[in-house]
């Protein structure tokens, strides 16, 4: 679980927060003078505009009401450095398997039932040490329940993933099998009072290591999350946004730790291509304890972080056949190695369409990080990116290739890695 915030310091919060909620405030006035009514984002006509867009959703199986669309896909890959290491590193080819299942269950007119589901398996041909132990959830995996009351919009979801590629997680290095399982279930209402959206939740996050190397890692979080939306316009709004996290690890040895973050963001639809949010606020974490136990050995490591975050985000759709989106921001991440790291970071992606059944995309990413102490205490740079080329077959085939690079640079020795992947897959639609 990660929350945006920059380096940390002990200074108190700048008096320019206290001046985004008075303004969020005075907005309200100006905001309820108007005139103007849309339709309700929660209400009925809202689900009966997403039951259209249900029936419109393509599928291949349909029992009864409820509509599926089954896909399967094989993967074969190259890797020349499937331990992230600096030296020996091993190459390996892995065959890949997966099945995706989505499936949309208008059960009334009000409510809704969604389940997207992804699995697959990892088959390493040198090292088979390092196979899927039973199978692999991909992380969009869900089960969303959607409910329309007057005009709320209630959301009940559980989501779900096990991976165990250890690119997600910029700390480690020397590592070929990050194996874990997360688990986020809970609650989002959704409230439309026309001018202003208010949005409260609660989730309940589970993090369990599937290797032995990193069940000091296991935890459980509670979430609180709210924000309130006040448009200003049909294209812009603005608004107070805030979260509280409690997370509890099942070992001592990182330390349990309470985290709160206020802040504002404002968000606009500038043309009919071009959408931009811009958020930034303070965050406090407090750790119970400054110093890792590592099994006994004790670390030296900041017991509380207080600083702002800010994360922007665009989308723009140049044309018809090209559309890109940037991101880059600040954020805090619980550590591996740590009891935090704090991530400054800038992606983008870039997706042509510019010959019939051919898709070319590009990514490009770059990562600034430090860690607040513990067992490392490393400061790094990790760059990347990746180009892939889809072709339709078929109506029901599609072929794909990929090739991705991703390079750290890191203060301690032997945490270095180059990594070279190049994959081919081929998927077949049901």
């Amino acid at each position: 679980m990660s929350h945006a915030f920059l380096r940390c310091s002990r200074e108190p919060a700048p008096k320019w927060i206290a001046l985004v909620f008075s303004f969020s405030l005075l907005c309200t006035a100006s905001v309820l003078a108007q005139d103007a009514v849309r339709p309700s984002l929660a209400g009925e006509a809202a689900a009966d505009a997403r039951r259209q867009d249900v029936d419109r959703i393509p599928y291949n199986l349909l029992l009864g009401p409820i509509r599926f669309r089954v896909s399967a896909t094989v993967g074969v890959e190259y890797n020349d450095n499937i331990n992230y290491a600096d030296v020996n590193t091993q190459d390996d080819v892995i065959i890949r398997p997966n099945l995706t299942l989505d499936a949309i269950w208008p059960i009334t007119q009000l409510n809704t039932l969604r389940l997207d589901l992804g699995i697959g398996y990892a088959f390493y041909l040198d090292h088979s040490e390092n196979d899927t132990r039973a199978i692999l959830i991909a992380p969009n995996s869900q089960i969303a329940f959607d409910i329309f009351v007057g005009d709320f919009r209630i959301n009940i979801h559980d989501r779900m993933s096990i991976q165990q590629d250890p690119i997600a997680e910029p700390a480690l290095s020397n590592v070929a099998n990050y194996a874990r399982f997360e688990n986020t279930g809970g609650v989002s209402v959704l409230w439309d009072l026309n001018q202003a959206l208010v949005d409260v939740g609660y989730d309940h996050y589970n993090f369990v290591s599937l290797t032995n190397q990193f069940d000091y890692l296991d935890r459980n979080a509670d979430i609180l999350f709210g924000s309130v939306d006040f448009l200003l316009t049909p294209t812009i709004g603005i608004g107070p946004e805030g979260t509280a996290v409690f997370t509890n690890y099942d070992q001592h040895v990182l330390n349990d730790n309470k985290d709160y973050s206020v802040g504002g963001f404002i968000e606009a639809q500038i043309t009919n291509n071009l959408k931009v949010r811009v958020a930034g606020g303070w965050q406090w974490i407090d750790f119970d304890n400054g110093p890792v136990n590592f099994f006994g050995l004790l670390f030296p490591d900041d017991k509380r972080a207080s600083d702002f975050y800010a994360n922007i985000l665009i989308g723009h759709r140049i044309n018809a056949m090209i559309r890109q989106t940037l991101a880059a921001g600040h954020e805090t991440q619980l550590g591996v190695n740590s009891n935090y790291i704090t991530l400054n970071y800038v992606r983008h992606t870039l997706t042509l369409n510019l010959i019939r059944g051919t898709l070319l995309s590009t990514e490009f990413f770059f990562e600034n990080a430090e860690e607040s102490g513990g067992i490392i205490n490393e400061t790094f740079d990790r760059f990347g990116g990746a180009i892939a080329l889809g072709y339709q077959l078929t109506p029901h085939v599609t072929l794909g290739l990929r090739y991705q690079y991703t390079s750290k640079d890191s203060d301690v020795p032997l945490r270095d890695y180059d990594q070279n992947r190049v994959s081919l897959d081929g998927t077949y639609s049901f």
